[in-house]
């Protein structure tokens, strides 16, 4: 009997995205690279993907994102970092680095715990609650703009405007009524501090008051930094916890061994970005002629890097990539969950941190944590780019 094969994975494709395990897998094993559309490759491997993301010679960052209807680099009045290849992105990374060293990361963590105190005080336990929305989404949103130093009175506006523009990226025209506002309201804050001296609390006062031998930025460019950093840390750390907490519950004997031994906690937020990388895929484009897997690649062509594929990738993770693992060794392959080379998040030790503050706070508070009765993990609608049930009801 001959197994028929499944079309190529397409990222734009909502049905593919919502259910991927089949379809990456015969990917791997049958076409590592394929061409779902015109003029864009679909890259499955794990050491594919490890090798074009550390290659920023030969296969370019610019309009990374920019697929099919996105706002490319030539329409923005300034470069995110994700889309800058070097000389720019070195220098726009060292700048930005600052705000997240080990040392600034650990002074966040009180700052973390409190907002995720405050979420969690309403909540008693048999109550019955949502987890992605009145948790997950909750905590990053109120982290990143307590870590850029925005009015708290503010946050439910920006929250609402920032979740409007993540449903529906990568496809974000510029004149969207969430995104004018949100800009138009960054610069309005950037320009406030500009006016005023140096405080030193948050990152967009850091913007408005360069450190020594550092050029200002231009306001576009502060307002473009600000907002790829909501953008950024948002949606993909909210889908970190949602994703972390829909395993341990929907196989409750991992619940119950973080209970007992609080020390896999890291291990289970490791194991939580391989299985379900938040971010599915990024985009490169072709510099060089080259080969990838025997396939040719021309000048011109996308490159659909597939992060998800490459972390549950047997050749490197071993045959139960498949499986979430509290055993998993460490260093057995590398996870691309946050990217990888010089394009690594630099956000990822401020999402790692909520996801621990959160999980060690759950299993404080509500030892007896599980799913709602008959509650079914469902995909959310048209969601492109991130991972994760669109709703996870629980039992307190």
């Amino acid at each position: 009997m001959t197994v028929p094969h499944l079309a190529p994975y397409d990222p734009l494709d909502p049905a593919h995205h919502a259910d991927p395990a089949a379809r990456l897998a015969e990917a791997r094993d049958r076409c590592p690279v394929s061409q779902p559309r015109p003029g864009v490759h679909f890259l499955a491997r794990h050491d594919d993907v490890r090798d074009v993301l550390t290659d920023p010679e030969t296969y370019s960052s610019v309009d990374n994102f920019a697929l099919e209807g996105a706002a490319t680099t030539a329409d923005l009045p300034a470069a995110t970092i994700t889309q800058l290849d070097p000389p720019d992105h070195t220098a726009l990374r060292a700048r930005l680095r600052r705000w997240f060293s080990p040392a600034v990361i650990r002074k966040q963590e009180p700052r973390v715990r409190e907002i995720v105190s405050d979420v969690l005080d309403a909540w008693q336990p048999g109550q019955k609650a949502e987890l992605h929305h009145d948790l997950a989404r909750q905590v990053p949103t109120r982290v990143v703009y307590a870590f850029l130093g925005l009015p708290e009175e503010d946050w439910e506006r920006l929250h609402q405007w920032a979740d409007a523009i993540d449903d529906i990226l990568p496809k974000m025209p510029l004149d969207m009524p969430e995104f004018v506002a949100l800009t138009r309201y960054l610069g309005e804050q950037f320009a406030t501090r500009a006016a005023a001296p140096a405080t030193g609390e948050g990152v967009l006062d850091g913007l408005a008051h360069p450190a020594d031998g550092e050029p200002p930025l231009t306001p576009f460019e502060a307002v473009i930094h600000s907002f790829q950093l909501i953008v950024a840390a948002t949606d993909t750390t909210g889908s970190l916890i949602t994703n972390l907490l829909y395993e341990l519950l929907a196989h409750r004997s991992h619940w119950e061994r973080l209970l007992t031994d609080r020390s896999l906690i890291p291990a289970a937020v490791e194991e939580s970005l391989r299985h379900d990388a938040p971010l599915q895929y990024v985009l490169r484009t072709v510099k060089q002629e080259r080969e990838i897997s025997g396939c040719p690649v021309e000048p011109g062509d996308r490159l659909a890097v597939s992060l998800q594929s490459a972390n549950w990738d047997e050749r490197a993770w071993g045959a139960d990539a498949a499986d979430f693992s509290l055993d998993r060794p460490a260093g057995h392959a590398t996870t691309m969950a946050f990217g990888y080379g010089i394009h690594t998040c630099l956000g990822a030790p401020l999402a790692r941190l909520q996801a621990r503050v959160v999980l060690e706070h759950l299993l404080e508070r509500f030892p007896e944590l599980r799913l709602a009765p008959g509650y079914h993990r469902e995909p959310p609608e048209g969601l492109l780019l991130t991972r994760r049930p669109a709703r996870l009801d629980v039992v307190l």
